[in-house]
């Protein structure tokens, strides 16, 4: 690998860049700056072309106007992928346009691919390939994610990391001027470290091939995306970012129902959508069973799970009669099931996820929730033994409640979705490394819990898994 533009100043691209592929290790990596003899201790040669060794991979790092002749002394290396960096080109319009069409063209004649540009790189943790310096710490894990803004999906990979979500690739598409969208996809489709596909979109290049490469793909890895520029002036904005025609969004919209596309109204909803369809099984239909330590929660998990299409079926006789000989007498005997106030109960919520009127269930305030109460509550120094011992026996018990509840979950292939209504989890705790080694990690509210599930059962339907399917 060859960065085309590497620097000595910390500031820049081309030092990051550079200082990433180093750390990182694995491979040989050159330095190309026809302006420094050496650059983080590396001899730096003029162009790529003088570099001694093979280079399959240049990042280029240089000004706009110096595009096309990095390129073509890639060319001349027999370079096979270029990730170019560099803004200023087609999304500025004008000159910026007409530079970046000659390096394409440069690219094409020579068998050239070009990712970007006006990227932020891209990564492989198989292989452990970072051209990306700009982002949160990245795990290991099946979810791949393509993105027309670099600065966009930082705040994504920092939220997927803060439920225990990892990656498998990652690409910043930039403007796309060889590379596409539904190239990236249709490479990921047949990707085995990927199981999940995330997006952020601003324009399709090729509407045709991008329906074509997504209805087959969703067949079996579905795909999520925000699809930005809904607006007039969102349009414009996509225009001069990334050079995106964002085009008619009710077409698109449409669209993305035909080929069994997910789409979301925002960044952090992508995170809470893959998480369930990497953790739950696809539900057979929209009746919802809810069980909630709060009424107030009970009753803004109705209104959510309602709002999406999904159901609140009455409960079977038999798990009416279960409930009331575990529950106090206040319990609210109908769904959703509001326990009295009572701490959470898994022998309440095995029990509903047994029902057979239920496709899925919500668990409200579960998780966690005594670890942080505990936390919240000031004792006496004398009592710490105790309160410790106390939360590691209510630790054991509760992995052993989310093991048998995840095992129903599987059994009856019924999607279990967790809520804990913004009390903050303690994430070092074993109980959270539990949930997310299983992809349940609570979301903070019941409303991103119950769009989430709704997503599900969308797709669900989609693959004719779910009744009333299209």
């Amino acid at each position: 690998m060859a960065v085309i533009g590497a620097s000595n100043n910390m500031v820049k691209w081309g030092f990051n860049i550079l200082n990433v592929l180093v750390t990182k290790g694995g491979r040989q990596v050159y330095a190309v700056n026809k302006n420094e003899p050496e650059v983080q201790g590396l001899t730096a040669y003029a162009t790529v072309a003088d570099v001694p060794g093979p280079v399959e991979v240049a990042v280029i790092t240089v000004p706009y106007l110096d595009v096309p002749a990095a390129i073509e002394d890639c060319v001349r290396k027999g370079v096979k992928v270029a990730v170019i960096i560099s803004g200023g080109l087609a999304e500025t319009g004008g000159e910026g346009a007409s530079i970046e069409k000659q390096a394409v063209e440069i690219a094409r004649r020579g068998g050239v691919r070009l990712v970007g540009p006006n990227c932020m790189g891209h990564f492989d943790t198989s292989s452990n390939i970072f051209t990306v310096p700009y982002l949160p710490p990245v795990q290991k894990g099946c979810l791949a994610f393509i993105t027309q803004s670099g600065n966009a999906s930082q705040s994504v990979v920092a939220q997927a990391s803060e439920v225990g979500l990892g990656f498998s690739k990652y690409v910043s598409s930039g403007n796309e001027a060889d590379l596409h969208l539904e190239d990236y996809i249709e490479y990921l489709a047949q990707d085995d470290n990927t199981r999940v596909i995330i997006g952020y979109v601003e324009g399709i290049r090729n509407g045709r091939r991008f329906l074509e490469v997504a209805r087959e793909t969703t067949k079996s890895k579905p795909i999520v995306i925000v699809k930005a520029g809904r607006t007039e002036g969102g349009a414009r904005a996509a225009q001069s970012h990334t050079a995106s025609l964002a085009g008619s969004d009710l077409i698109c919209d449409a669209a993305f129902r035909q080929c069994g596309v997910i789409r979301v109204d925002e960044t952090a909803e992508l995170v809470d959508v893959a998480q369930v369809l990497l953790g739950q099984p696809l539900p057979r239909g929209r009746r919802v069973g809810v069980l909630s330590t709060g009424g107030g929660a009970a009753v803004m998990a109705a209104d959510a799970l309602m709002k999406h299409g999904l159901e609140l079926p009455a409960l079977s006789l038999t798990t009416m009669e279960r409930l009331n000989s575990m529950l106090p007498r206040r319990w609210s005997h109908n769904n959703p099931v509001e326990n009295g106030g009572e701490p959470f109960d898994y022998e309440s919520l095995w029990t509903l996820q047994e029902d057979e009127n239920i496709d899925a269930t919500v668990a409200i305030g579960a998780a966690a929730a005594d670890m942080n109460y505990a936390s919240w509550v000031p004792l006496p120094a004398s009592l710490a033994g105790a309160v410790d011992e106390w939360m590691d026996a209510s630790a054991d018990r509760e992995i052993g409640g989310v093991e048998k509840a995840r095992g129903l979950m599987e059994k009856h292939q019924r999607p279990l979705v967790m809520a804990n209504m913004g009390l903050p989890m303690a994430k070092k705790g074993r109980v959270w490394q539990k949930l997310a080694q299983h992809h349940l990690v609570p979301y903070l509210t019941v409303e991103r819990a119950a769009r989430a599930l709704g997503h599900l059962v969308e797709y669900s339907e989609y693959l004719g898994v779910a009744k009333g399917s299209r």
